[in-house]
């Protein structure tokens, strides 16, 4: 018998006597639990505190520790789970529900405790106690794992998928309540992604408060309302000709009906006056009196007498003085007088005065029409007769300050005339559900709304649904497209039922694995893949590189054999480069700023590799086409080798870089549909500094940090280009005092983190912004990646993948780093980045939205031809 049985009977004999005895035992218990409680009793006069079961005394009611309102019955009972007494006594669940925080919860049909409480089904709806596939309103299943994630995007809030899965909101709009909107006064006139809520309402005539709201002509937006130039003033009351008169004139001098009577002259700001010469001596309107009539000599009043007949203007006298001529009983200078100039009984007409005995126009005054008496022509306001005599405006146009402009309701210039529009793009009113068209003639502007059978879906596109509840027939809405729903083991994508497996939509719809990956467990690996060298440009470094939106363009930099001016764009998709065109390319340079405007990319700044001197010119690179243009110099930004280069949806902004061996501050925006410059606001600007870390969120450029005099900052400034204007981001809560820090734009935060401290040490802490509350908030360190800092152009990545930040490469002080790891605002630092082959140091580091590029730069002291992609 083996050894751990060979007590078995000896047990077996002790549970049989215990058996036995076990009536005994139970007799003596109870006797003397109840010689306990009478000794109990006799030795103390106070009520027992052994609780019962339920907290119920034996004497009968709660102990004393029960919470207030939940002794029910003489029973404490958990009014928060306790389906009898629900939230308080008596209040009993029904045969459907459970007690869940104080509340009856019908448990079948409940999202938030569907079968049991707490068990929340992930926005999608409750079916008989299990979470179905259909999602609640306002939420949809964007990636199809309606499993993993269930409904995971919701529709209300999301600019990505505004109203609808594929309903994207212009850049920098928001989504509100399922509609994509502008921030006030942002407005958005074009209905394009790319330039994002371009106009500002508050300031633009051409849209005052709202897209095509145009103010008419002499009128200005204020405050998103259309009001009268200073000077000008609306009194005929028509809405067709905006601000028709002309203030300051002897028609309207300090407002309407207010015009001058006979003898008198507006002079601004009393009003009107009277001529110079005349007096007003009856008390009827005007100024009838001349100083130099012997009836009121020099003053209302003053009569001269027979003995001294003439009058100076001042006294009366026996003949006239010498140098004044003798009109009359008037001593007059016909030099000066406006009654007699050169001559007696030569008066000056409205807006002329004498000018040594000439008659003269008054400034801005000009007489252009012989007929008419005076200078009757204000040529800085005549369209007639603008700027000089003459000089008409086209139909349509104002005279503005004496130069013709197209302005108020006809503010497009056609050519041959200012119109309201000269196609159906001046047409655009922003609202994607509307097709907008010039009229004939350019008169006007009409707009149809959605065809027959098709929905306005958040104002971005008329489309078959927006939503599955638009669908019949069980159908399911799918990329605005209402279809069958999709066989087990495919789901709904962009209007087709595909697979999660598949490397087009890898674990997510749209989730595509690009060239070199296969997709396996609903990941595209492997995360590392290498670029082709075929049709690649010649290695190099310091390069000007920017993501188009399908392509990475590299152009510039400096090879082997020096500086270049050519260039090539690869696309991840096929794995392949295709050679820039050349011609008209900027000259040959280094360091200089690349962005892509949804059409073009713009190459600005730079210098030669053996000089510390920057450059001010650059180009505009059309991809369709494959051809240059040059971008214009007049009033171009100072000189400068590797500026901030961002494009706002509607302009480049260029801000800081650095120049003959030190930083540059300010910066300009350039339009590249007008080919002009602006400067930045200097008012509150972030002054110059090496080491400043960077981010665009879309709407603002976010600066931290740097250096200036030897010693880091902590100061954080940011820039709204649509308003041009400067703020200070708050000191408290920033990060400690540092220099080439990391800078991500996390969707609605800036994260600040690494870098160097005074002294060279270098940093692996950080803080997060919150523009919405205004307030710095510190991050969780644990597990960050080591310490290390960024190096503008050389080395240090960073990119959002739309729930996590990549802080990728950098210099640990001693190297130069190939590995990275990503940071989720909600749970912090999470899986690593593995490391690149190469270093890339000075080479060229973009991210597109989902892949970190690695192309070319040094690889210790030599230039390598590698290229590398990584996708987290």
């Amino acid at each position: 018998m083996p050894a751990q049985d060979s007590s078995a009977p000896g047990k077996h004999h002790r549970e049989a006597t215990l058996a036995a005895r076990w009536p005994l035992l139970l007799a003596l218990a109870v006797l003397t639990g109840a010689c306990s409680l009478l000794a109990d009793s006799a030795l103390s006069d106070k009520p027992s505190e052994a609780g019962g079961p339920g907290g119920a005394t034996m004497g009968g009611g709660c102990a004393p520790d029960c919470p207030a309102g939940a002794c029910c019955g003489d029973t404490c009972v958990d009014l928060s789970q306790d389906e009898a007494h629900c939230g308080a006594c008596g209040v009993a669940c029904g045969a459907d529900e459970s007690c869940c925080g104080g509340s009856c919860i019908d448990v079948l049909n409940d999202p938030s405790h569907c079968g049991a409480c707490g068990a929340a089904c992930l926005n999608t709806l409750c079916v008989g106690g299990h979470c179905s596939s259909e999602c609640v309103f306002g939420f949809d299943n964007c990636d199809g794992n309606i499993v993993t994630n269930g409904c995971e995007i919701d529709l209300t809030s999301d600019p990505e998928r505004c109203g609808g899965c594929s309903l994207r909101c212009p850049s920098g709009a928001l989504c509100d309540e399922g509609r994509c909107a502008c921030e006030p006064p942002l407005l958005d006139c074009d209905a394009r992604d790319d330039t994002g809520c371009e106009i500002d309402g508050s300031s633009n005539a051409a849209h005052c408060g709202a897209c095509g709201v145009t103010c008419g002509s002499n009128m200005e937006c204020q405050a998103g309302a259309c009001a009268c130039k200073p000077g000008y003033a609306d009194c005929n009351g028509s809405p067709d000709d905006g601000c028709e008169a002309a203030l300051g004139t002897d028609a309207s001098c300090t407002g309407c009906d207010d015009a001058c009577a006979p003898g008198m002259t507006c002079a601004l700001p009393g009003g009107c006056v009277c001529m110079e010469g005349l007096l007003d001596c009856d008390g009827a309107p005007g100024c009838e009196s001349s100083v130099t009539d012997p009836a009121s000599c020099g003053a209302c009043g003053a009569p001269c007498d027979p003995a001294t007949p003439y009058c100076d203007g001042t006294t009366c006298a026996a003949v006239c003085p010498p140098g004044l001529s003798v009109c009359g009983f008037s001593c007059v200078d016909t030099q000066r007088s406006a009654r007699h100039c050169g001559a007696c009984n030569v008066a000056a007409g409205p807006r002329q005065h004498c000018d040594g005995g000439a008659l003269a126009c008054d400034a801005g005054h000009d007489d252009c029409d012989p007929a008419a008496p005076g200078c009757e022509s204000e040529l800085a306001r005549d369209p007639r007769h603008c700027g000089a005599c003459g000089v008409a405006c086209k139909p349509g146009a104002a005279c503005v300050d004496g130069v013709c402009a197209c302005e108020g309701f006809t503010p497009h210039d056609c050519g041959d005339a200012c119109r309201v529009c000269c196609s159906d793009a001046d047409c655009s009113d922003g609202d994607g559900c509307t097709k907008d068209v010039c009229a004939e003639g350019g008169t006007a502007c009409r707009s149809t709304g959605c065809a027959a059978g098709e929905q306005c879906c958040s104002l971005v596109a008329c489309l078959q649904c927006c939503t599955s509840a638009d669908c019949s027939d069980g159908q399911i809405c799918s990329g605005g497209t209402c279809i069958q729903p999709c066989a087990p083991g495919l789901v709904a994508c962009d209007g087709a039922c595909v697979s999660l497996s598949s490397t087009e939509h890898c674990g997510a719809c749209g989730n595509a694995c690009l060239s070199g990956r296969t997709c396996k467990s609903g990941a595209c690996e492997p995360p590392w893949v290498v670029m082709t060298k075929a049709g690649a440009p010649a290695p190099r470094q310091l390069a000007a590189a920017t993501w188009t939106g399908r392509a990475l363009f590299v152009w510039g930099g400096r090879t082997a054999s020096g500086d270049v001016d050519d260039g090539a764009l690869y696309d991840p998709a096929r794995d392949a480069w295709e050679p820039l065109g050349r011609a008209g390319a900027p000259s040959r340079r280094v360091l200089a700023s690349a962005a892509w405007t949804g059409s073009h990319v713009l190459v600005w700044g730079g210098g030669a590799f053996e000089s510390p001197s920057g450059l001010s010119t650059g180009g505009a690179y059309d991809p369709a086409a494959r051809t240059w243009r040059a971008m214009s110099t007049a009033s171009a930004p100072a000189p400068r080798r590797a500026p901030i280069a961002v494009w706002t949806g509607t302009r480049l902004l260029i801000w800081g870089g650095h120049a003959d061996g030190g930083p540059v501050a300010g910066g300009a925006l350039y339009n590249p549909v007008a080919d002009a410059w602006t400067p930045v606001a200097s008012a509150g600007a972030a002054p110059a500094r090496d080491g400043v870390a960077w981010a665009w969120s879309g709407t603002e450029l976010y600066l931290f940090g740097g250096e200036a005099g030897g010693a880091p900052t902590s100061e954080g400034y940011a820039y709204n280009p649509t308003t041009d204007a400067w703020r200070a981001l708050p000191g408290a809560g920033a990060p400690s005092a540092r220099r080439d820090a990391f800078a991500v734009w996390m969707g609605h935060q800036l994260l600040v983190w690494g870098g160097e401290a005074r002294g060279g040490n270098l940093l692996k802490d950080g803080a997060s912004y919150d523009p919405a509350t205004g307030m710095w908030s510190p991050i969780d360190n644990a597990d960050a990646p080591a310490q290390r800092s960024r190096t503008e152009r050389r080395t240090g990545w960073t990119g959002w993948t739309g729930t996590r930040a990549l802080i990728a490469g950098g210099w640990s002080g001693v190297m130069t780093r190939k590995d990275g790891k990503l940071y989720d605002p909600l749970s912090g630092w999470t899986a690593s980045m593995p490391p690149a082959e190469r270093t890339h140091s000075y080479g060229v580091g973009v991210w597109t939205g989902t892949e970190l590029i690695l192309w070319s730069g040094l690889n210790g002291p030599a230039l390598t031809d590698d290229g590398e992609r990584f996708r987290p």
